[in-house]
């Protein structure tokens, strides 16, 4: 399991804040990443770093140390590297994201 909410249950006052701070990752985790696929079909660079940069501002409080460090890596690089290259690398996590996202959507659904 990718999901780690030891982070975000620092920042939820109850499990009702919770529920909402992962309903609301839910959300832009999968908003960001068909913006990254759309952006890579597009070419589009600059869209693939402002969605890696808002992957990166959140994957911390939600799953484990080595997915959340693999995105900022990600994202650094989208700052640096040809958009092939990090088109390849996104590739190579994307996986371990869609991972994410069905353990999120376990976890709400067991609610």
């Amino acid at each position: 399991m990718l999901l780690d909410l030891t982070r975000a249950q620092e920042f939820a006052l109850d499990p009702e804040q919770l529920r909402e701070l992962v309903a609301t990752f839910e959300h832009s985790l999968a908003q960001e990443m068909a913006v990254i696929d759309v952006a890579l079909v597009s070419h589009d660079a600059q869209k693939v770093e402002q969605a890696l940069h808002a992957l990166k501002g959140f994957m911390a409080l939600f799953t484990v140390a080595s997915l959340a460090q693999g995105v900022a890596d990600l994202y650094q690089n989208s700052r640096q590297l040809p958009l092939d290259s990090i088109g390849d690398d996104y590739l190579r996590i994307k996986p371990d994201l869609l991972t994410l996202l069905s353990d999120v959507r376990a976890w709400l659904g067991a609610l």
